[in-house]
Formats: structure tokens, C-alpha cells, sequence
């Protein structure tokens, strides 16, 4: 009996210093023996909480639970007992749930509630720091030689707190190292997007090989290595460009004569790139040297395709149309297509080895004649020419003289016949003088005088003289008041002089030709 007045006299003075209640008529003691506790995220801290009932009457509906701030990933447990007797002690234990929670200190309370009643005892709670990262390489596995390469380095924290550390990464090209580095105090906090750190490596066109990242990672004393290769290659590519159907069209081929797509091509300012079949074009209107240029992989090449026009040039003989196709150099261009339209309908011809087209004037008719030249590997050209249907002299046609043999007997003598006198040609010579004066006179301009041609295309002007073919021309001048930018010919000094250009030829054989360009 002694003894339980006592611990019940212990009890109430240990009552005052462990608890404070609202009311002094619950006679309820809360006890909790271990007010400090520590835990990771994942992990549930379990608190043990004694209940005594010091009164003389029994105590019901009583509740006990954590109480702390609201913390996202802090979940708090509680208890429910319905029924303590006197001096009845009761132990139970509350759990708290760390969850995702910020590493740090809590400040928690364990209250047990009577009715509007309760009592509370203050509670620690650490939540300790978790150190979670993940670490990366960010780049490709193939490159094409002449490519840049970009290697990014990463690490991401998924801690509940600040953690720190080193960062190093060696690079290997074809197992020999060519760059390394260590970079150290390299912070991470819980917060993106302070949680993740980049770090790029630049490396400009690198080598064809095999190359190898090695990344080491140590952030509180937590280790991680990760290795990524990749391949810097170089194909064996070929190129064809060429002018045909008045397109600059380029191709590309690897080794075994498939089109490579995507390759860069630069023609004359513009960039294209290649498509699935491996092909490039731009349509050529103008006549011109075009540069090209490609990147093939990384290696630059360059080369040249040259546009050329044709030129016309005709000659009417009777009811035939020569027409003389050439090149820019005077050269006759083979196998032309050539179109004539007039008043009747159309006639086609194609040119010889020598560049000559024979065109069938009774076919389109006399009078205005619109003459096409067409080559693949030409821009074509056009013109309009005058041609006269030529006028056939008359001629009168003798009739013949009939003549009859005067039959004689055999007996009678025959007499001799009488000398025979010349035919009356009527006016038949007179007409063959007149024939030959028109086709002399018709001919006359191109066998004793030069032809002049002039035609202005775009920003080029072209001017072709060509000699009598029986005689030379000595010191041919031709000047023409314009505003040029350059000039270039075939035969003889060209000038540019106070907006004229001057083209001054010292001799041109019978039947040469001289070509003159000027780029306006």
C-alpha cells in the first residue's frame, strides 16, 4: 500500500513536468521517452507514446496523434483508444511517414485529446539527406567527316538536399587519349532547375576514327562511370555535273553508283542540297561560265559547267532555206533540231556534222519565216528571217522542124540534100543574159560584201561579221554606242571607250567568221 502511494505521488510530480493539460480534471499522463528520431525518405519513424490513467474514474474516447507543419511527403499517424481504467497504463506507438521529403529538422508534437482536453509533448525529427544522381553522355553514334560534334555531359540530382562533388571526362580516339579534364565543387540542389548540370564539348570536324567519352562522377562520396562511343566516317563519293535541256543538274554517287542524298551543292549562289536519287538542278536560261561547288563529307570540291547558246545564221537559194547553226566560237553545231514556221506550215531539218540545216521553202511558204534551233547541250535560239520566193525566167520552146524523105525508085538518081541552116532560138538568149545578171546581182552580196548580224538576248549582246567568200576584209571596225560591262570576241582587239565599245579586226579570210559578246 505504501508502495503505491508512492509511485502515484512520483507520478503526479513527474506529470508536471511532462505535460500540460487545459484541464486540471483529466487526470491523464502522456509519456514519451524518446523525443529525437532521424529517417531517410522511404523510410517510417515508429514512435512509442505511453498512456496512465492516475485518476480514480476511467477515461473514454481518447484519441492520440503527430501533430507538425504540412509538409508535402510528411504523413502523421494517430491512435484511438476507447477505454482506460485507473491507474491503468497503455502503451501504443505513432507512426510518421518520410516520404519525399526536403532533408532538414522538424519541429512535431504528440497530443493526446480528451474531449476539448489535451495534452502535448514537443518531438524532433531529422530527415537526413539521400544522395540520388544520375549521370549521362549526350551524343551520337555516327558522323559524317567534316561535321562538327557536340559531347554533353550530364548529371541530374534526384536528392532531397544540396549535394556536391567532382566531375571528370577522358576522351580516346582510336584508344589514344586526345582530351581530358577535371572540374570540381559542382553543386546540385533539390530544386530544378538548380538539380542538373551541363557541361558541352565542342570538338570542330573531327578526325575520321572511333572515338570513346569516358565520364567519372563522385558526389558524396557516391561513384558512377559512364562510357559512350561513337564514329566519325567518310564515304568514297563521286560527282558528275553537266548542261542539258536547259538544266545545270548535279550528281552524286557513293562507291557502288547509288545517289547519295543530302549532300550540299552550291551553284553559282544558290544552295540545294541533293535529293533521295542523289540530285541537284537549277534551270539555265543565260549563257555563262556556272561554278559549282560541293561538300562531299566534309571534303570541298569545285568545278565549272559552261552554258553556251547557239546562232543562226541562213542563206536562201532558190526554194531552199540553209540555215547555219553555230556555237559562240563560229564552230557548226552537228545534230540541231531545227524548226521553221510560215505562211503555209512548219518544216523541220536537222544541222550536219557541219552545223547546216536544209529547209524546204515550199513547205512553209515565202515571206516571214520564224526559225527555231534546239541541242541538248545548248540554250536554243530563235528568229524571225524575210525570204521571197525566187521568179523563174520564161522560156520559149521551139517547135520541132519535120522533115520527110522523098521516096525514089531505085532506077533515079538522088540528088543531093540541100546545106542545113541554123535554128531560131527566138529569144532565148536574150532571157539567159537576163538570168545571169539577176543571179549575179542576187549573189552579189554574199560572195563580193560582209555580213553584219546583231541580237541583243537578255544582258548579252552579240554581234557576228562574217567575209565575202571571194574576197578578205582588211581592217574591219565596228563600234557600237552602248553601255557595257564587259566584252570579249573571237578574232581582234575589243575596247570599251566612253560608253562605246570598239572591235577593231586587222584581216578576216574569205568566208571567216568573227564573234563579238558584250555583257550589258
Amino acid at each position: 500500500m505504501i508502495r503505491k502511494i508512492f509511485i502515484t505521488i512520483m507520478l503526479i510530480f513527474f506529470l508536471s513536468f511532462t505535460y500540460s493539460p487545459t484541464s486540471a480534471q483529466v487526470p491523464l499522463l502522456l509519456q514519451v521517452p524518446q523525443q529525437y528520431f532521424e529517417a531517410k525518405p522511404g523510410e517510417t519513424v515508429s514512435v512509442p507514446v505511453t498512456l496512465v490513467n492516475i485518476g480514480n474514474e476511467s477515461i473514454e474516447n481518447i484519441t492520440i496523434h503527430v501533430s507538425g507543419p504540412i509538409v508535402k511527403g510528411l504523413l502523421y499517424g494517430q491512435e484511438y483508444i476507447k477505454k482506460l481504467e485507473p491507474a491503468e497504463t497503455m502503451d501504443k506507438t505513432l507512426s510518421i511517414y518520410v516520404q519525399d521529403v526536403r532533408a532538414g529538422v522538424y519541429d512535431l508534437k504528440i497530443i493526446a485529446k480528451v474531449g476539448v482536453t489535451f495534452i502535448e509533448i514537443p518531438i524532433s525529427l531529422r530527415v537526413l539527406t539521400q544522395i540520388s544522381y544520375s549521370a549521362d553522355i549526350d551524343v551520337g553514334n555516327k558522323y559524317l567527316f567534316g561535321q562538327d560534334v557536340i559531347i554533353t555531359l550530364l548529371v541530374s540530382s534526384s536528392s532531397n538536399g544540396v549535394i556536391f562533388g567532382d566531375v571528370s571526362y577522358e576522351i580516346y580516339r582510336n584508344n589514344n587519349l586526345i582530351a581530358q579534364r577535371n572540374m570540381r565543387n559542382i553543386f546540385l540542389y533539390p530544386d530544378p532547375p538548380r538539380n542538373k548540370w551541363e557541361y558541352p564539348i565542342f570538338i570542330p570536324r573531327p578526325s575520321v576514327g572511333n572515338y570513346t567519352v569516358i565520364m567519372r562522377s563522385t558526389f558524396r562520396g557516391l561513384s558512377k562511370t559512364v562510357t559512350k562511343s561513337f564514329l566519325v566516317y567518310q564515304r568514297v563519293l563521286s560527282y558528275e555535273a553537266k548542261f542539258q535541256n536547259g538544266v545545270i543538274s548535279v550528281r552524286v554517287t557513293d562507291e557502288h553508283g547509288n545517289g547519295v542524298g543530302g549532300i550540299p551543292v552550291n551553284i553559282e549562289g544558290t544552295q540545294l542540297q541533293t535529293n533521295s536519287y542523289g540530285t541537284a538542278f537549277i534551270e539555265a536560261n543565260k549563257p555563262g561560265t556556272y561554278r559549282i561547288t560541293l561538300n562531299l563529307d566534309g571534303k570541298i570540291v569545285e568545278t565549272f559547267v559552261e552554258v553556251k547558246r547557239l546562232f543562226l545564221d541562213y542563206e536562201q537559194r532558190n526554194e531552199t532555206l540553209l540555215i547555219y547553226v553555230r556555237d559562240s566560237s563560229g564552230v557548226g553545231v552537228p545534230k540541231a533540231s531545227v524548226e521553221a514556221i510560215g505562211p503555209l506550215g512548219k518544216s523541220y531539218g536537222t544541222t550536219d556534222e557541219n552545223g547546216t540545216a536544209l529547209i524546204n521553202l515550199n513547205e512553209t511558204g515565202f515571206g516571214s519565216i520564224r526559225i527555231k534551233a534546239e541541242n541538248d547541250a545548248y540554250i536554243g535560239a530563235e528568229a524571225v528571217v524575210e525570204v521571197e520566193k525566187p521568179q523563174l525566167p520564161e522560156t520559149e520552146t521551139p517547135f520541132p522542124s519535120t522533115t520527110s524523105s522523098t521516096s525514089t525508085s531505085a532506077n533515079q538518081t538522088t540528088k543531093p540534100a540541100p546545106p542545113l541552116h541554123p535554128k531560131d532560138y527566138g529569144n532565148l538568149p536574150l532571157i539567159l543574159i537576163l538570168s545571169a545578171v539577176l543571179f549575179g546581182s542576187t549573189s552579189y552580196i554574199a560572195l563580193f560584201r560582209p555580213l553584219k548580224f546583231e541580237e541583243q538576248m537578255d544582258k548579252y549582246y552579240f554581234v557576228k561579221i562574217k567575209a565575202p567568200r571571194l574576197r578578205e576584209i582588211q581592217g574591219f571596225t565596228y563600234e557600237k554606242a552602248i553601255d557595257a560591262v564587259d566584252a570579249r570576241a573571237t578574232k581582234g582587239e575589243v575596247t570599251i571607250e566612253n560608253g562605246k565599245v570598239i572591235w577593231k579586226i586587222e584581216k578576216l579570210e574569205p568566208g571567216e567568221e568573227a564573234f563579238l559578246q558584250v555583257l550589258l
